[in-house]
């Protein structure tokens, strides 16, 4: 028995957004309007290109680091996938991540859309039963919070100097290193919870509380996949068995640095002199900032105006401009593979229908 009737549908299904996710998208979309123009009101828009053209040719070389963060991901989630017997090339993988991304930052929902679509092109696409793809999701999920906090405390120890200065500078206190690594320390916790809450059974334990619901429908639900509940906890101990563990968050780990490459590279080819942990330091406290703004797409003009607060404090009077480049290069980048996410959900789409009609004839 396959747990297809309990996982969710595709997003032709799903209809349109609940009002509630396009009002907290619309609220996203007011407070990165409302950030960019606090932080580049008077910004010099000619300078700022002209800062951008000077890059020439090697404005090209920051795309890079970006692609190989992603190809990483792909790798973590092709490991995890061979935990279960099943082999999906890192590369292929790679293309969903970039399609449901996309969707993520552009559509209200976005997020629920983007989870709820990667089992669903895992099955469509590779013939991985439902059940066991929403178990490599979490389990996905689970190595990204892991790496994450690996990841936010080397950089807080390697740029700790670097980020003391810098608050004091902007907030006038010098805490923002101790906030960063509680940050990572919480990150920890919530994946050493999350661990023994999912090899425990968390599934068959969700079931058993549903089934208490005085509700017979509900009741007649859950008992009529409770095959599924146990099948979701035995891949999920799988996934997340010791001797799995550590190849995907070391790739996860590597997909992280390698996002951190991509802002130290603009900075130096900005005319920066920042030292590799200083940029580490700072695109740390940007992704911690991105997961606290998670209704703003792709934390839009929040994260730019912590940008611009860092790099203040190493260009004196150029800093506006400058932070403004950085800005458009690093949502150029953005916006490129935005396009290419849903070119490869175009292409999947058609070729699914050319399919359709090939086996119809």
């Amino acid at each position: 028995m396959r747990a297809a009737a309990s996982t969710p549908s595709t997003p032709a299904r799903n209809g349109p957004a609940h009002p509630r996710a396009t009002v907290l998208y619309g609220l996203g979309l007011l407070t990165a309007g409302g950030c960019l123009f606090w932080t580049f009101r008077s910004v010099d828009l000619s300078r700022a290109w002209n800062a951008v053209a000077l890059l020439g040719p090697a404005l090209f070389l920051t795309f890079l680091p970006f692609s190989l963060s992603v190809g990483f991901d792909g790798l973590a989630w092709s490991r995890i996938l061979s935990t279960l017997g099943r082999g999906v090339a890192p590369l292929r993988l790679a293309a969903i991540r970039l399609i449901t991304e996309a969707l993520c930052i552009s559509l209200p929902g976005g997020i629920l859309l983007a989870e709820s679509l990667k089992p669903v092109l895992l099955e469509k696409r590779h013939g991985v039963p439902l059940d066991e793809g929403v178990s490599v999701i979490a389990a996905r999920k689970w190595s990204i919070i892991l790496a994450h906090g690996l990841y936010l405390g080397l950089a807080t120890l390697l740029g700790w100097q670097f980020l003391a200065t810098s608050s004091q500078r902007v907030l006038g206190v010098s805490g923002l290193p101790r906030l960063a690594m509680g940050a990572a320390v919480a990150l920890f916790a919530i994946a050493a919870v999350s661990r023994w809450l999912i090899r425990g059974g968390l599934a068959g334990r969700l079931g058993g509380l549903l089934r208490r619901i005085p509700l017979r429908p509900l009741r007649r639900w859950v008992e009529a996949r409770e095959l599924a509940f146990r099948q979701a906890d035995g891949h999920l101990g799988r996934a997340l068995a010791p001797r799995n563990l550590g190849p995907p968050a070391l790739f996860h780990l590597a997909m992280w640095l390698t996002e951190s490459a991509e802002s130290f590279l603009l900075l130096r080819l900005l005319g920066f002199d920042v030292a590799w942990s200083d940029a580490l330091a700072i695109e740390a406290v940007m992704s911690v900032l991105k997961v606290l703004v998670f209704f703003v797409p792709a934390g839009l003009g929040v994260q730019d105006a912590g940008y611009a607060a860092f790099i203040a404090g190493m260009s004196g009077s150029q800093a506006l401009h400058l932070a403004a480049a950085f800005t458009l290069v690093k949502r150029s980048r953005e916006l490129f593979y935005l396009g290419l996410g849903y070119a490869l959900l175009l292409l999947r789409t058609r070729r699914a229908r050319h399919l359709q009609s090939a086996a119809a004839a």
